[in-house]
């Protein structure tokens, strides 16, 4: 996982969520995340940051990647061009796509979500946290390489999207 396919796979889940709109977007990453997705360490970030914008204004335009006022927290800012470029070049993930139908369909639960995974792939590995609380992910990373934490409360069913190393991180801080 590298922050260019990160960035792709972020604006295409809006897109299926909201719809697609030539606009600015902003992501926010913190800085743990960028220093995953970039390969580099604290101190070379900076370069890494500087790198990247430039390989990227081919196709996503003039990005800027900026530390916010919350220390340790960064802001992504993709053009316009650059969000009608994903939409045009990036395929949509048909597997968010039907995950998403579940998602917000009401009265589904667990076991909906779950079967979505099972309908892509046999090769899918959940780690049940609590009753109410799943993280399931494609082992292989095929069609979809992130770990998906889901929760099913009295609302239905809510989502939050990682990368495995990101995944690794929280179960250590539990």
């Amino acid at each position: 996982m590298d922050l260019e396919r990160n960035i792709y796979d972020t604006v295409k889940e809006w897109e299926i969520k909201i719809g697609y709109r030539k606009e600015e977007l902003r992501l926010y990453y913190p800085e743990e995340s960028l220093l995953e997705l970039l390969s580099t360490n604290s101190v070379e970030l900076p370069l890494k940051i500087k790198e990247f914008c430039c390989q990227m204004k081919g196709k996503l335009g003039d990005i800027e990647i900026k530390e916010t006022e919350e220390r340790g927290r960064y802001c992504v800012k993709i053009p316009p061009e650059g969000t009608q470029y994903i939409h045009k070049n990036i395929p949509e993930n048909v597997f968010l796509k039907a995950l998403l139908r579940i998602i917000t369909t009401p009265d589904k639960k667990l076991e909906d979500a779950l079967k979505v995974f099972q309908s892509f792939s046999k090769k899918v590995s959940v780690d049940k946290e609590t009753k109410s609380e799943w993280a399931v992910w494609f082992t292989d990373g095929n069609p979809d390489v992130y770990v998906y934490y889901i929760e099913e409360d009295a609302f239905g069913l809510e989502y939050h999207r990682f990368t495995k190393e990101a995944y690794a991180r929280l179960k250590e801080e539990k």
